[in-house]
């Protein structure tokens, strides 16, 4: 929770071991966690997002999955701490290591995002191989904004998100908590009053292709161009505009 650039960097340091079998060479293995997320479609220069208050995982907390380049043989632990409890060694050649914590499958405010991240790595021979693995965010992170324009037409309004796996989540403005989805698709759903007491539905929005580590911001505007208009951008593309009818002072109007 359009699509994404997602973030996956590693380091891989190899030094001379010492006391090693011959043709195997020693893994070791580290996780680092990154709170930043992808933007897309934003009209500034920055693209990059960083979550503020975020807590990270603690890099022994991560599972561990080291699989073969040659056979596709896995081996798993629940935990990096529980597989640096041991020195570990595997026959020389290509591996893919995997890094994850959480669970992928909740939703909600405030919760602990999911992060996971892999790195293919190469063991040679009397060697010890360290993989530091870039884990990144596997949820998606939703936004609701509106403008000084749309509070001044309205006197009040409400919106809620919907997402593919079912999680319903009404929406409190300004947004206050960081609100975590499971990726590929979301809606939103909202109504406002105006200033005469009228309250009026605005369409359904169906966001799909919603990526994970990827911050989604969506923004209710009114413009006036002949009439007034509400516009809904997503990351500052419009998609959607709603024509409602001036019955308002032109005071209550943005100019």
């Amino acid at each position: 929770m359009v699509g994404l650039a997602t973030i996956v960097m590693a380091m891989v340091a190899c030094t001379d071991k010492v006391e090693t079998k011959g043709g195997y060479g020693e893994i070791i293995v580290k996780a680092d966690s990154s709170p930043k997320v992808s933007l897309k479609n934003v009209t500034s220069n920055d693209k990059i997002y960083t979550i503020d208050g975020l807590t990270l995982p603690q890099s022994d907390n991560f599972s561990l999955d080291i699989i073969s380049g040659v056979d596709g043989s896995k081996q798993g632990w629940a935990s990096i701490s529980d597989f640096g409890n041991e020195k570990h060694y595997f026959p020389e050649g290509g591996y893919t290591v995997k890094v994850a914590y959480g669970n992928p499958n909740i939703e909600g405010y405030d919760i602990e995002p999911y992060f996971a991240g892999e790195k293919s790595i190469t063991v040679e021979a009397r060697k010890t191989t360290e993989a530091v693995v870039q884990a990144n965010i596997g949820h998606s992170l939703v936004v609701v904004e509106c403008t000084d324009n749309f509070n001044s037409y309205f006197t009040s309004a409400s919106f809620k998100i919907t997402t593919l796996a079912g999680g319903e989540f009404d929406v409190t403005l300004p947004m206050t908590k960081n609100l975590f989805i499971r990726p590929q698709q979301f809606s939103i759903e909202s109504s406002a009053v105006k200033q005469t007491g009228e309250e009026i539905t605005l369409p359904k929005q169906i966001f799909t292709e919603v990526n994970p580590q990827t911050r989604y911001t969506v923004k209710f505007d009114v413009a006036q161009a002949g009439g007034a208009t509400i516009e809904i951008s997503l990351n500052d593309k419009i998609v959607g505009n709603v024509t409602i009818d001036n019955e308002l002072n032109d005071d209550a109007l943005p100019e």
